[in-house]
């Protein structure tokens, strides 16, 4: 047996120390928000909700991709500079496919997919004077399967809530098919059902802002033939757009964009998204009015179930009310 004077025994091996395990700290992963994530930010502060709607392939998914890249282009964008993003990552994946390392033949931009649904992207930008606080802004993408859905159901319409919550409910129209022969019938029927099954469902507010943008506005003048009979083509439809709406929201507004213009064409990239971005950051939120509702008395003899009908008499329906 070892003694404490023994070799073996100085020479003995201490015990493994316990490490305690290190904190972990949970980063922003720089993903879109879900519709439960985007609380956060929209209790934090007075953020505007923009929702982009419209079929597939009409530009949803370019415009905020051209948004992106406008503040890299430059110091600043719509008189604004860019004070951050908690969605960073996810406009770079919608960006990478318009970028020479992504490998491609030209510029093109990665659908929403189906299953993401409503997907929102988070903007914080403050006034280039610096006189200003930082101003956030969340932009919803809706994918194409969720609008065509939307639009072709009734119950799937009445679904999409965020319709009634939004601030400004944007229309992304193809305005190069709206200018072809072709898919002119087709494309107006589609932004015309849509309009009926909104109304229809009571989805707007009288306060709605409703933000028609004909996209593709650089496919749109070749296929009338210059800018001048393009801009017939744009009275034309404004026209037309008003009508549908006239009378029934608050405020509409129809502008041709070109998110990301054919590098023969004139327009520069973000053509006529500045006017939007300045007013969707720089008017306040919609206010909506509280509504009195009143909950059913409850029948029970435990004194426990009928408490707030004693103390707050007036939260309850009276005899008779709907």
């Amino acid at each position: 047996m070892a003694t404490p004077d023994s070799p073996s025994a100085s020479h003995a091996v201490p015990e493994k120390a316990s490490t305690a395990a290190p904190n972990i700290v949970q980063l922003p992963t720089g993903k879109p928000f879900t519709n439960t994530s985007s609380s956060e930010i929209l209790r934090a502060n007075a953020t505007p909700v923009v929702l982009l709607v419209g079929s597939a392939k009409c530009g949803k998914t370019t415009l905020l991709a051209s948004l992106h890249d406008a503040f890299q282009r430059g110091l600043s964008f719509a008189g604004f500079l860019c004070a951050g993003s908690r969605t960073l990552m996810g406009f770079e994946e919608r960006c990478f496919e318009s970028r020479f390392s992504s490998g491609g033949d030209k510029p093109t931009t990665g659908r929403t997919r189906p299953a993401d649904g409503l997907m929102f992207y988070h903007l914080k930008l403050r006034n280039q004077d610096l006189r200003t606080p930082v101003q956030h802004l969340l932009v919803a993408d809706m994918s194409g399967e969720l609008y065509d859905s939307a639009m072709n159901s009734a119950t799937e319409m009445q679904k999409q809530t965020i319709i009634r919550r939004a601030d400004y409910f944007v229309h992304l129209i193809d305005a190069g098919r709206l200018a072809s022969d072709e898919y002119r019938a087709l494309t107006r029927a589609n932004a015309s059902l849509l309009v009926r099954r909104c109304l229809e469902q009571n989805m707007f507010q009288p306060d709605a802002r409703i933000d028609v943008l004909l996209t593709k506005w650089d496919i749109a003048i070749a296929r009338c033939g210059g800018a001048q009979k393009a801009d017939e083509f744009l009275k034309a439809q404004r026209d037309e757009i008003s009508q549908q709406w006239e009378g029934k929201v608050g405020r509409i507004r129809i502008e041709p964009i070109a998110s990301r213009p054919h590098y023969k064409s004139k327009l520069a990239p973000a053509h006529g998204l500045s006017e939007f971005i300045r007013s969707w950051a720089d008017e306040p939120p919609r206010k909506f009015d509280p509504k009195n509702v009143k909950f059913p008395i409850v029948n029970s003899d435990r004194m426990f179930d009928r408490f707030a009908f004693r103390e707050v008499p007036g939260m309850f329906k009276a005899d008779g009310d709907e």
